[in-house]
């Protein structure tokens, strides 16, 4: 992590959920991935790996990717991609994965619905499982039917192992980690980054 970054996160709030020991870090980059918010030639890339089962990252997707959809991926300033990373010990979270997976692949602005409501719904679904319930509060019925159809092509749960295994490779070890590209360099993050502490981060590379 650079100085600049290290000192902006300074006062930040940092949460993770702990996963299993991860392999070795590593430096390598995996693809591109799908930008669920920006362009893929935006100036600055914020790759995340996330558990829908944590509350770590539900506070800070919520709370912080939210915010930089809006002000930052809509201008096409950043590119936002979500890596999937449910942790074992997250009886749920892959249930959940594969419901976001399937929705992305169906567009995504069905992405952005059904992971805010999964967040949202989180404390509930996380309880009793019932994932499919809060993906059918995010979407209308042909949608719904779109994704459930996907569910079942195996596809959905390669794509998920192919974002663990980027991440191992990575060297993530919790939730949420992300990596920022920018400028030629990639930092990677471990837990929570307050909106206000990223904004300025952001901007400061924008040079704004």
């Amino acid at each position: 992590m650079t100085k600049t970054l290290r000192l902006m996160l300074g006062g930040a709030l940092l949460l993770v959920c702990a996963a299993l020991p991860a392999l070795a870090q590593s430096n390598a980059r995996g693809d591109a991935g799908l930008c669920v918010g920006g362009a893929p030639n935006a100036p600055i890339k914020i790759e995340v790996f996330s558990d829908f089962q944590c509350p770590a990252c539900r506070t800070f997707y919520l709370e912080t990717i939210r915010p930089v959809l809006a002000d930052y991926a809509s201008a096409n300033k950043v590119c936002v991609v979500y890596r999937e990373f449910p942790l074992r010990n997250h009886q749920h979270s892959r249930k959940a994965a594969r419901y976001a997976t399937a929705a992305r692949r169906v567009g995504v602005w069905q992405w952005v619905q059904v992971t805010d409501r999964l967040y949202l719904d989180q404390s509930r679904w996380s309880q009793d499982g019932t994932v499919e319930a809060s993906v059918a509060r995010a979407l209308s019925k042909e949608d719904l039917k779109r994704v459930e159809a996907l569910l079942g092509d195996s596809a959905i749960n390669a794509e998920i192992e192919r974002d663990l295994a980027l991440g191992r490779r990575q060297g993530v070890r919790s939730t949420p980690t992300f990596f920022i590209t920018a400028q030629g360099k990639t930092e990677r993050v471990t837990g929570i980054v307050q909106y206000s502490i990223l904004r300025r981060y952001l901007d400061s590379r924008l040079g704004q």
